[in-house]
């Protein structure tokens, strides 16, 4: 898969970071299975750095997607047909299993942020001590032309430690990845990583 990227570089420092930091696929395991962890960016005074970071800021957005999806299966189990065929058919069988997993995945997400929220930890060292990269952008961000981000802006986020503030700048080139599936406990320690 191709993508654009950015860098996030320090006005009175070396320091240099990016928005890939967080790219991967990144999933809880517990004993059920493993279930998608949403992260974001974010300063982690451990690495002291720029890095993948625990986000529990989309219960809402998980809630939301619920509810389509039990439209679904009500919709799929509904009459005697529609349950003579999902006795007939694997794939309709396979499908709301599909559909079941998906909604177990976003209440497993809900009620691990709710026992977590403020507990987030750093996907990279596990320290607690971190803070969501959430920068206010000077004229909105990077401007994105085709398949590319241009430019460079200035944001309002200070450098910890060095008192220099961060800005964004667009690299000059897409990134063709790989991505490695890494798993961590409902704790966020780290279990193992590996291409799939």
């Amino acid at each position: 898969m191709s993508m654009p990227s950015y860098s996030i570089l320090c006005t009175q420092c070396d320091y240099k970071s990016s928005e890939r930091a967080t790219w991967g696929r990144y999933y809880y395991r517990d004993a059920e299975g493993r279930f998608n962890l949403k992260r974001q960016l974010g300063w982690c005074n451990g690495c002291q750095s720029i890095t993948a970071i625990e986000d529990f800021g989309d219960t809402a957005e998980a809630a939301a997607k619920i509810k389509p999806e039990l439209e679904f299966i009500r919709r799929d189990t509904d009459t005697v047909f529609a349950n003579i065929l999902n006795v007939i058919l694997p794939s309709r069988r396979k499908w709301l299993s599909d559909r079941l997993t998906k909604i177990n995945n976003h209440a497993k997400y809900i009620q691990l942020a709710q026992g977590r929220i403020g507990q987030e930890r750093c996907l990279t060292c596990g320290s607690h001590v971190v803070k969501p990269y959430k920068p206010i952008r000077e004229g909105g961000g990077l401007k994105s032309q085709g398949f590319m981000y241009h430019g460079q802006c200035n944001t309002d986020f200070e450098h910890p430690g060095c008192g220099g503030m961060f800005y964004e700048k667009a690299d000059d080139m897409r990134l063709n990845i790989k991505f490695e599936s890494k798993f961590y406990t409902t704790d966020g320690v780290f279990i193992e990583s590996y291409f799939e």
